[in-house]
């Protein structure tokens, strides 16, 4: 009877997860970029009131987004345990 060689590629699903969990890694940049940038940019736009808003609207869209993320992730699955 002849072995199998070990497979090379994941399964589709798993894949998914994983570049969804990569995703979540992504977003504090993100939210770094473009809580930071934008003010950089055009101070006199961003100053005092207008610059603590789009503050408070892009961090709360950064826990939006990873939220979303984290619920299309679901919970883990034994395909996800690394064998390292």
């Amino acid at each position: 009877m002849r072995l199998r060689p070990p497979r090379l590629f994941l399964g589709r699903t798993a894949y998914r997860r994983r570049r969804l969990a990569e995703a979540t890694r992504v977003v504090p940049v993100l939210f770094a970029v473009m809580a930071l940038v934008p003010p950089i940019w055009l101070p006199q736009y961003f100053s005092h009131a207008r610059g603590a808003v789009w503050l408070a609207l892009s961090w709360a869209l950064a826990i939006v987004a990873t939220a979303a993320l984290h619920r299309a992730l679901g919970p883990p699955s034994a395909e996800d345990e690394d064998d390292a």
